[in-house]
């Protein structure tokens, strides 16, 4: 077989491969190869150097051309030829067939690099889809390596997470051993301070209508008092209008005398002028004098009727502070936030302005088994602010926890006037910050007062339908 019987052979073969590969659906993936190998000598050339050597190779099989039927290398074709047992028969066979070999030279160089370009095309196509295929397996082993690398790291992390997920459902079943204990030792505590809420219940009821009684004798003591004094400015008003009386029939007299007796003496005159003046003078003393002792009967009234309405106040108030104490004593769950309505405000004002009343808030505490507090308001202002601002204050009470608690104690709140608008994105709340301090339970707390005026109160919408909303909240 010759090289271009070979050539086409293997040529015919790659089509052949090529034709069944474009039958076959295409592939997406597309590989390029950056050098390919000679099928005869099994050396790697570049794809524009693979063609010249394929021309140029010695490894290349060629009939021996004195037709002995053997295959020789290219490189070795002249040593055969010098030892070929048919060279000299055949010599002039030999310039025959060069110079037909001649006359097909340039045929068989024309078909060569037909062949050639044939090659060369299928061999720039096979080195792309090598490179394609080189540039996948590139892409997958990245992949590859990023897929091994995440897997170690969620094996990691799911064995972090096992591990935590172990201390905390140790951590969580200790937490529930030692809330039972807890809740066990709340139950104990809560049934002993029920106990001991229910005895000083019962002493502060009996205390109530102790005072209930001393005040229902006190008020009608107070109510005898006034009729008493009723009376006796009753009997003071009628003998001064009898005296009154007597004055004028007196004067009238008088004026009688002096004008029967216009022509008497100029002494006897003057002295019974002065008569008359003088008892003028005492009976203006005696009205006086009278006028000083009502006052004071009003003064002493007034004062009286002021200390019923405290006392009145002081029992509503411990009324309300024993209904809260049994309230704080079954709601052990305290936040340290309240919020308190002032209905009828302006009549609170206007006893606050006649019997400087004190408002006192609900009980509540900073947070659960925490100080027992109190807001405390005057409505009509304290000392150089009465009559002018709102004044109030935030007290700790004693408390039932106040042994459990740590002292001195010290707390901030945040007082807030709620705008009640209907629209709550015009609300602008008004907030004053305030601190309390107290040396220890036993130990007399020094309030710390803050003060609120009334203009601003009766500005835009804190007071409203006679109702006045304030808001509490200890920070700390």
């Amino acid at each position: 077989m010759s090289l271009n019987s070979k050539n086409k052979a293997i040529l015919a073969d790659q089509n052949s491969n090529t034709n069944s590969s474009e039958n076959q659906p295409k592939s997406t993936t597309i590989v390029k190869y950056e050098k390919s190998s000679c099928l005869f000598c099994n050396e790697w050339f570049d794809a524009q150097t693979f063609t010249e050597h394929l021309i140029h190779c010695g490894q290349v099989l060629e009939e021996c051309p004195n037709s002995c039927q053997a295959f020789i290398p290219r490189i070795r074709m002249r040593s055969h030829l010098k030892e070929c047992p048919r060279n000299k028969q055949h010599s002039q066979r030999m310039s025959v067939s060069m110079d037909r070999l001649d006359q097909h030279a340039d045929h068989r160089l024309q078909v060569l690099e037909q062949d050639v370009n044939t090659i060369r095309s299928v061999l720039n196509e096979e080195i792309r889809q090598r490179l394609h295929l080189i540039t996948d397996v590139g892409n997958i082993r990245k992949q590859n390596q990023v897929v091994e690398e995440w897997t170690r790291d969620t094996d990691d992390h799911l064995g972090g997470l096992r591990r935590q997920l172990e201390e905390e459902g140790a951590q969580r079943a200790f937490v529930a051993e030692q809330n039972q204990i807890d809740f066990q030792y709340c139950c104990n505590i809560t049934q002993s301070l029920k106990d001991q809420v229910e005895l000083k219940m019962d002493d502060i009821q009996k205390h109530i209508n102790q005072l209930s009684i001393d005040i229902s004798f006190h008020q009608n003591q107070l109510n005898d008092n006034i009729l008493k004094l009723e009376e006796l400015i009753f009997e003071n008003e009628r003998l001064n209008r009898d005296k009154f009386f007597q004055i004028e029939e007196f004067l009238q007299q008088i004026n009688e005398d002096i004008k029967t007796k216009l022509g008497t003496t100029n002494e006897y005159a003057t002295s019974k002028q002065a008569t008359l003046d003088y008892e003028v003078k005492n009976v203006k003393n005696i009205v006086c004098e009278t006028e000083e002792r009502c006052d004071k009967i009003e003064t002493t009234i007034q004062d009286l009727d002021r200390a019923l309405h405290q006392t009145l106040q002081n029992l509503s108030d411990i009324e309300n502070q024993l209904a809260m104490q049994q309230r704080i004593s079954s709601v052990q769950n305290t936040r340290g936030h309240l919020i308190w309505r002032i209905k009828d405000y302006s009549k609170k004002l206007d006893e606050a302005k006649q019997y400087d009343t004190i408002l006192h808030s609900s009980m509540f505490s900073n947070k659960a088994y925490g100080y027992a507090l109190r807001l405390d308001i005057y409505l009509n202002g304290k000392g150089t602010w009465k009559g002018r601002n709102l004044i109030a204050c935030l007290n700790v009470l004693t408390g039932e926890y106040d042994p459990l608690l740590a002292w001195p104690c010290r707390l901030q709140a945040e007082i807030i006037i709620r705008d009640q608008s209907e629209n709550p994105l015009e609300t602008q709340d008004y907030v004053k910050t305030i601190f309390v301090r107290k040396k220890s339970d036993d130990f007399i707390q020094s309030n710390q007062y803050f003060h609120i005026p009334h203009k601003v109160i009766t500005s835009r919408n804190y007071l409203r339908n006679d109702s006045l909303y304030i808001e509490v909240r200890v920070l700390k």
